[in-house]
C-alpha cells in the first residue's frame, strides 16, 4: 500500500518519523569506534553496562535531547520561562520512553529482564544501571530496592507489551509528542500555550490515525486505544522514576551530579525562569573548541560540546544495518 503522504500536515508527521530513525541511528553511531563507523557492523557482542559508560552515554543522550527539541514545531516560539518549564517536564520521559522502546527491541533480553541500552550494553537483573564506581555492596543493594517498584511496573506495562505488539517508530513518536505536550505541564504554562499544547495533541491523534489507515492496519482503533495507555503509563512511572531517585538521594544511595540526568531529569519540577537560556547558551559552545563549561553552566555537568555537533563523515552510515536493526520495527515506518 502507498505511504506516500496526503498532505502537507501528514507530510510533517511522516517526517518526524523518519526524523526519530535517523535521531536513533546518529546517536548509535557516537558509541560505534572510528573504524566500526566506518564499516557498521552487522552485529556486535552486547556487553554489561559499566559505571565508566554513564559519561559518555549521558553525552550522547543530552545531545539527542535537544536535537529532537529542535524539530519541534511551536517549541522555540514559546516564551523562555515556558521552554523551561517543559524541556523539564519531558526530559525524563523522553529518556524513559526511548530506553523502553531500544530494550523492547531485543525480545531474548528481555525474558531475562536484561535492560538493553542503545549504547549496545545491557543492564542486568540484578543491576539499576544508577551504580557508580565507588558503590558498595549495600549502596548497590539500596538503589535496587529503591528502584524495584518502578522498574517492575515498566517491565510488565511497558517493555513486555512492546515486545508483543511490536511497536513501531511512528508509534513511538506519537507518544513523545503526547508527553511533550501534555496537559500535565497546564497549571504552569499560560493559557494560550495550553491551547497549543491541546492542539498538538489532537494532531498527533489525528496523524497517527492517517499513519495507520495508510499503512494498512487492520483494527487501528483497538491498537490506537493501547497507544494511548501506554502514554498514561510513561507519565505514572516518570513520575515514580523521580520520586525513586530523589529517595534514594535522601538516603545517599544515589548521585549522578556529574551528569545532566540529575539536575534535568530527576529533579524537582519547579525551575529557574532562566533555566531554558542557560540551554540556550550551552548549545552555543558547539562553535568553540573547548572542552570545559564555563562555572555558569556547570548545571549539566562536564559535557564535551563536540557531542552536539553533527559529524557530517558518518551521515552515509546513518542507514547501514545497525545491531538492533529488526526488520518488523522499521517496516512501512520510515517514509
Amino acid at each position: 500500500m502507498s505511504t506516500t503522504p496526503i498532505n502537507a500536515e501528514q507530510s510533517e508527521f511522516n517526517e518526524l518519523v523518519f526524523s526519530y530513525a535517523l535521531h536513533q541511528k546518529l546517536m548509535q553511531l557516537q558509541f560505534l569506534e572510528d573504524s566500526e563507523a566506518s564499516e557498521p557492523p552487522k552485529s556486535k557482542r552486547l556487553r554489561k553496562l559499566e559505571p565508566t559508560d554513564l559519561k559518555n552515554l549521558s553525552e550522547v543522550e543530552f545531545s539527542g535531547l535537544l536535537y529532537w527539541l529542535e524539530l519541534q514545531k511551536g517549541y522555540k516560539e514559546l516564551p523562555e520561562s515556558e521552554k523551561s518549564i517543559i524541556i523539564k517536564n519531558y526530559s525524563v520521559k523522553k529518556l524513559s520512553l526511548d530506553h523502553f522502546y531500544s530494550a523492547s527491541k531485543f525480545p531474548e533480553k528481555c525474558k531475562n529482564r536484561e535492560f538493553v541500552m542503545n549504547n549496545f550494553t545491557f543492564v542486568p537483573e540484578n543491576r539499576t544501571g544508577f551504580e557508580l564506581i565507588d558503590d558498595d555492596e549495600q549502596q548497590i543493594w539500596g538503589k535496587r530496592k529503591c528502584f524495584s517498584r518502578t522498574f517492575d511496573r515498566f517491565w510488565s506495562k511497558i517493555i513486555n507489551p512492546f515486545v508483543d505488539i511490536k511497536i513501531t517508530d511512528a508509534e513511538i513518536v506519537f507518544m513523545h509528542l503526547m508527553l511533550l505536550w501534555s496537559d500535565s505541564a497546564n497549571s504552569t504554562v499560560s493559557q494560550t500555550t495550553q491551547i497549543f499544547m491541546e492542539e498538538r495533541r489532537k494532531w498527533a491523534q489525528t496523524h497517527l490515525s492517517i499513519w495507520y489507515q495508510t499503512h494498512g492496519v487492520q483494527n487501528f482503533e483497538e491498537r490506537f486505544q493501547k497507544i494511548l495507555e501506554f502514554v498514561e503509563e510513561i507519565e505514572v512511572i516518570s513520575g515514580m522514576h523521580c520520586a525513586d531517585f530523589q529517595l534514594a538521594e535522601m538516603y545517599k544511595i544515589g548521585d549522578l551530579k556529574e551528569f545532566f540526568y540529575e539536575k534535568l531529569c530527576y529533579a524537582p519540577k519547579n525551575v529557574e525562569e532562566d533555566f531554558y537560556e542557560q540551554f540556550k547558551e550551552f548549545e552555543e559552545q558547539k562553535e568553540s573548541t573547548s572542552s570545559k563549561t564555563s562555572e555558569g553552566l556547570n548545571v549539566f555537568g562536564d559535557i564535551d560540546p563536540t557531542r552536539l555537533v553533527l559529524n557530517s563523515t558518518n551521515l552515509g552510515n546513518v542507514f547501514a544495518p545497525l545491531p538492533d536493526d529488526v526488520p518488523y520495527f522499521f517496516d512501512g515506518c520510515i517514509m
